[in-house]
């Protein structure tokens, strides 16, 4: 009775699917962006790509390294410098900071990541020679500040290979106000390593 006891009370051994150093996430990536200040542009729908890395140093709190592309087409005002009424654009932030995980289920995990780094923004593919962006009121091409703040969830399909969404919001600065971008991502995680207990 003594060992029964014993053996009940006794801690359980850390589930595996936590228990990885690394996590490497590539997904598919959504934006909407205003790449302009002014009135008479209208926000766009960027898509492209995101990857990142996630280095566990506790069970709950891990430092994360952040990789994304994204791309669309600008619609431009009627404008006398020749630039045609549609343009591409693309934008590429390179992100780094703090991942918490907050629940942790055999099938079902819930986080927090809080990134900051630099966001380089391209307007001026289509341009004529000559002519920049603000001249039609687009932003400049820039490298800028960026951040990207939000949950992820995780539906775990083994011990080492989990399906995560991420909502976000990815504020960048590429002019004297904040672009409150709303940005998200859907994609594959690969876990490795162990972490050190």
């Amino acid at each position: 009775p003594l060992h029964a006891q014993v053996t009940a009370t006794a801690p359980e051994e850390e589930t595996p699917q936590y228990a990885q150093r690394w996590d490497f996430f590539a997904g598919a990536q959504y934006a909407h962006f205003n790449p302009s200040p002014g009135r008479g542009v209208h926000a766009i729908n960027l898509l492209g790509w995101q990857a990142d890395g996630t280095a566990w140093m506790r069970l709950h709190f891990g430092i994360e390294a952040n990789a994304r592309g994204e791309y669309g087409t600008m619609d431009i005002p009627s404008n006398a410098y020749g630039v045609p009424p549609t343009a591409p654009m693309s934008e590429h932030l390179f992100l780094f900071g703090p991942n918490v995980r907050m629940v942790m289920h055999p099938n079902l995990a819930f986080g927090m990541h809080f990134l900051l780094g630099a966001a380089y923004g391209k307007f001026s593919t289509d341009f004529p020679h000559g002519v920049v962006p603000q001249d039609v009121g687009i932003y400049n091409d820039k490298l800028a500040l960026g951040l990207a703040v939000g949950p992820w969830v995780d539906y775990n399909l083994g011990p080492r290979l989990s399906v995560r969404l991420i909502p976000e919001w990815q504020p960048t600065k590429y002019g004297f106000p904040w672009q409150n971008e709303f940005a998200g991502s859907v994609g594959i995680v690969y876990k490795m390593g162990h972490r050190p207990q």
